[in-house]
């Protein structure tokens, strides 16, 4: 089994402005690809459940499956900076008209 580390400090963060509203999560490890290190790492900003229309909102921080199924955060409500999401995390246009209460900084409404 691999050791856990924890790494202090804050992470970057996807928010523009606050206040936002956000609620827990329970994330499956099932599909994600580790990295070059062995982690697997769901980005920020990723959409929950899923990338269409049933998304309910936006990982908040980025979370560690590696280890298995792992809670997160995510935003139903708030304005998302897309210049702090990741390049390779593309979200579509039908998550994003799922969760209308969530701009996204810069884009048109």
């Amino acid at each position: 089994m691999k050791p856990i580390t924890h790494e202090y400090g804050q992470d970057k963060g996807i928010l523009k402005y606050f206040p936002y509203k956000a609620a827990p999560c329970l994330l499956s490890a099932s599909g994600v690809v580790a990295d070059a290190n062995g982690n697997k790492i769901i980005p920020a900003g990723t959409p929950y459940p899923s990338n269409d229309a049933d998304c309910l909102g936006f990982l908040l921080h980025p979370v560690d499956v590696t280890q298995g199924d792992a809670p997160g955060t995510y935003i139903y409500e708030g304005t998302i900076d897309p210049a702090k999401l990741v390049a390779s995390n593309l979200i579509s246009s039908a998550a994003k008209k799922a969760v209308p209460k969530v701009n996204f900084f810069g884009e048109a409404y």
